[in-house]
């Protein structure tokens, strides 16, 4: 399961040409240079298509760090 958490975090740090290192659970959007509502969109699409899931309109619009984001993408890809 590690390594999904790893893959979701190289997924975002790479939308957001990051180091993955500075995604911590605790950061949010205005912590990565570049997170905007549109990027977001696009975060979200990139995880449904490297993950095969579909991320419901209400988790992609709740969730608010990356933790949760990340923990999010595992539950939905365990069901």
């Amino acid at each position: 399961m590690n390594d999904m958490r790893q893959a979701v975090r190289s997924v975002i740090a790479e939308t957001f040409n990051v180091s993955p290192d500075i995604l911590a659970d605790g950061a949010v959007a205005d912590d990565v240079d570049g997170w905007d509502s549109l990027s977001h969109t696009i975060l979200m699409i990139r995880l449904q298509n490297a993950f095969g899931i579909q991320i419901p309109e209400s988790v992609a619009a709740n969730v608010e760090t990356v933790g949760e984001l990340v923990s999010a993408v595992v539950a939905i890809a365990k069901q």
